[in-house]
């Protein structure tokens, strides 16, 4: 994985905790929207590494 998926969980963790505990914070229909597309980014790459033989 690269240095901007790190960047990308790292900012998806503030996300959430915005949404969990965010009280008068809300999470905007764009930074939602911008976390499904750094989400599947994510997933893409680990499955990059993890490759086809892996079994669950």
């Amino acid at each position: 994985m690269n240095k901007e998926h790190g960047k990308a969980l790292s900012w998806l963790f503030e996300l959430r905790g915005v949404g969990d505990y965010g009280m008068m914070l809300h999470v905007t229909k764009e930074e939602a929207e911008r976390a499904i597309a750094l989400a599947e980014n994510f997933v893409v790459a680990a499955q990059e590494l993890i490759g086809p033989n892996y079994v669950r």
